[in-house]
């Protein structure tokens, strides 16, 4: 049953990557979507950052799913120090796919949104 615990977090990015994919916004809004100051450049840079980003979610929360199967494997016996392991390494992994959508949208497209 701990497991469930540890996979709350890992299973939230699942789904949100996969809303990305299937149903991603069509336009630049507040709502939701891929939303850093360089994704709301303009439409194209926008579509590019939902595809690419929910990619990337869906990939990262995999990994974070293994990761918090693995942990609450050794962990077991002690699930505090298991989800509080599971919650910092699904965060980190989160950050990383940020970083990774960023980089893949600087060498799409120059500075002002323009494809390069």
């Amino acid at each position: 049953m701990e497991i469930l615990g540890s996979l709350g977090l890992s299973v939230v990015f699942l789904i949100l990557g996969v809303i990305l994919k299937v149903w991603p916004p069509k336009e630049i809004n507040s709502f939701y979507g891929y939303r850093t100051p360089f994704s709301k450049k303009n439409n194209d840079v926008w579509k590019e950052a939902n595809t690419y980003g929910g990619t990337m979610m869906i990939l990262g929360a995999v990994i974070a799913i293994i990761f918090s199967i693995i942990i609450t494997s050794l962990y077991g016996n002690d699930p505090g120090r298991s989800n509080i392991i599971c919650v910092i390494g699904s965060l980190i992994i989160v950050l990383i796919s940020i970083f990774y959508t960023e980089v893949h949208l600087r060498k799409v497209f120059d500075k002002d949104g323009k494809r390069k």
